[in-house]
């Protein structure tokens, strides 16, 4: 009987071990991958990738300490991988072979060899000497340039002593000029010479006598020197003012130069500015356009990020859920919101607690933000979908506010049929009918709000797959107006009561329960689409709210359907066989829209407020829970 082959065994020849005996083994073994957003799959890290990751990172290290000869961090990471990532055994196989590196040298530059290396080395090695050989020749530069520099450095010191003494000898020239003129200025003037003029001769005639010789007159005095006006100098206090003058000009030379110096360095100094603001200017306009087009495409991979993950979600059919913290300013706001999508608050027990949800708007957020967030889940409903939109939270956390709110501000249900109306009238080449409902779960009853007070309560029926409520009132709208004014006669009708929390306590579940049905005129294709809004009544702690009587019972029976909620959305959560849907009438009401079939959004209310801390992070836990509940794919409801 011949034995069959195994493509498995084989062998390898060694260079310092011979022929060697190999089997490739299969066994279980970690693989080390990352997510490529690209395809959607798990792709396998590279070894140049891995050697960087945090996980690998220190096993290296430790490796490389433990066997200092291993350096090739290829080889050590591809040890790491056939080990199954066991560090132990990773260092004892590296022990057992000894040298992992005489099998050949490792190549893992593209295109580089082992010739390559060798020549590269060769080169190395040349120019190793030739820098030994030029080395001397280095020295011998460097120690004539620092004689030169001393020379230099020797230089300016005269030079400089010479400017000082030109500056000196045009001081004493300039002084010497100044005394010339002063001298010439000084010196008296000399009277001129008298030149004797000619006498004529006249004729003596008999009448004229001839004069008496007269004696000669005697010569005057000379007049005695003026005596000096005014204090006398001595010789050595001009002589002193004759050096604080040369000092006094020299000074003021050399302040001249040095200010003549300083203003051209300013010059420059001014210039290099001007350009260096120039460059600003320009390198600040272009990275304004960066941060710009940055701005941009990040705006674009959010949106679509955003719109890849609402389709994921709508395939998986999760419920959405939103968490909004009202705002108080009666208190400070204990909670912090790191981003879009992360709420932070304390922990009661310590410490902080951190949750993730598909959007969470601060207190400061406005109705319009809500809305918009939540409108593209509401109008599938004109195409035929299952819609429902839910508010959770405490009594006094904002769920009214959030789904009803004010007349000149209001909230999601009045918003939601306008933006209905509005589509169905775009749309002519289909005719809408809209239908509207409003009832509330008050004790575990059914009450109709668009009729008068103390009517009996309904009964729920299914009719086929489809949920009935029997006796129910329908009324079509048209306008905004016909559907505030029936929001005016639910709120009318509506269980509300004053409590400790909340002057105004809703003590009923309100849904406003709307059908659009619609033909298409060129196909008569008809659609049925439903959107449930939920005003869920607040969970309660008696202890706080202070309920008594009708109040306490009231409370009772809401926390009992809340938890009836609760119960389902863990059962949907798990994928149990039975889901709880008739523990209470409210999540009877509810089980069409969280039936498979339908769109599910929740929102999650929340008070800022620290003593409400034990609340809001329950809260926080039910709809971190929520979250994780898939619904299936929504179809849609088309007769054709």
């Amino acid at each position: 009987m011949g034995s069959q082959s195994d493509d498995r065994a084989g062998s390898l020849t060694h260079p310092t071990r011979g022929k060697l005996l190999t089997y490739v083994f299969e066994e279980r073994r970690n693989i080390h991958c990352y997510f490529d957003d690209m395809s959607g799959s798990w792709i396998k890290l590279p070894v140049s990738w891995e050697q960087h990751h945090d996980f690998v990172k220190p096993l290296v290290e430790q490796i490389r300490e433990t066997c200092p000869a291993w350096k090739d961090k290829y080889d050590v990471i591809a040890a790491l991988r056939c080990s199954n990532y066991d560090l132990d055994d990773c260092i004892a196989t590296y022990f057992t072979i000894g040298d992992t590196g005489n099998m050949d040298t490792p190549d893992r530059v593209v295109g580089m060899n082992t010739d390559q290396l060798k020549k590269k080395d060769d080169k190395i090695k040349k120019l190793e000497a030739k820098i030994e050989k030029i080395k001397p020749d280095y020295v011998e530069a460097c120690r004539l340039n620092k004689v030169l520099q001393t020379e230099n450095e020797t230089f300016k010191d005269e030079l400089q002593k010479l400017r000082e003494k030109v500056s000196e000898l045009e001081v004493e020239a300039k002084t010497a000029n100044l005394r010339v003129n002063a001298m010439q200025q000084d010196r008296p003037k000399t009277a001129r010479p008298m030149t004797a003029r000619p006498v004529t001769a006249r004729p003596v005639t008999a009448k004229q006598k001839t004069p008496e010789a007269k004696t000669p007159a005697p010569e005057p005095e000379p007049e005695p020197e003026p005596e000096p006006v005014g204090p006398v100098i001595d010789e050595e206090t001009l002589k002193a003012v004759d050096v604080g003058a040369k000092e006094l000009d020299k000074m003021n030379k050399n302040l001249k130069s040095l200010v003549k110096r300083g203003f051209d360095d300013l010059t420059v100094l001014v210039k290099q500015a001007r350009e260096g603001v120039s460059r600003l200017g320009k390198m600040d306009s272009s990275t304004s356009a960066e941060l710009d087009e940055l701005r941009v495409l990040y705006r674009k991979e959010c949106m679509q990020r955003k719109i890849l993950y609402n389709k994921i979600q709508e395939l998986r059919g999760n419920i959405r859920v939103f968490c909004r913290c009202r705002r108080d300013d009666r208190v400070q706001c204990a909670i912090n919101f790191p981003s879009d999508h992360e709420i932070l608050c304390p922990n009661p027990q310590g410490g902080t607690k951190k949750y993730k949800f598909d959007r969470v708007f601060s207190p400061q957020s406005t109705q319009d933000e809500v809305f918009n967030e939540v409108l593209p889940i509401i109008t599938s409903c004109v195409d035929g979908y299952n819609v429902c939109l839910m508010a959770y939270g405490q009594t006094g956390s904002g769920k009214t506010f959030t789904m009803m709110g004010p007349k000149e501000n209001p909230g999601v249900n009045i918003r939601a049929v306008s933006e209905l109306l509005k589509i169905c009238a775009e749309r002519d080449k289909v005719q809408y009918a809209i239908k509207v409902s409003l009832l509330e779960v008050y004790n575990e009853n059914l009450q109709d709000l668009l009729t008068a007070k103390g009517s009996p309560s309904l009964d729920i029926k299914m009719n086929g797959k489809k949920l009935v409520v029997q006796g129910l009132t329908e009324v079509q709208v048209k306008t905004v107006e016909d559907i505030k004014q029936v929001m005016d006669k639910g709120d009318e009708n509506r269980s509300v009561a004053a409590t400790k929390m909340n002057s105004s306590s809703s003590r009923s579940h309100l849904l406003l329960m709307i059908q659009v049905e619609g033909v298409d005129k060129v196909s008569n294709a008809t659609s049925y689409g439903s959107l449930t809004l939920v005003d869920l009544a607040g969970s309660e702690r008696i202890a706080k709210t202070g309920a008594t009587g009708q109040t306490l019972v009231e409370a009772a029976a809401i926390n009992k359907s809340l938890t009836s909620l609760g119960q389902v959305f863990s059962s949907l959560r798990s994928n149990a066989l039975h889901i709880p849907y008739r523990n209470s009438k409210l999540t009877h009401l509810l089980q069409s829209s969280l039936g498979g079939d339908a769109k599910a959004a929740l929102f999650v209310n929340c008070s800022p407020d620290i003593e409400n801390m034990s609340e809001t992070i329950s809260t926080l836990t039910f709809g971190s829970n929520a979250k994780q509940v898939a619904l299936g794919k929504a179809s849609q409801n088309v007769k054709k």
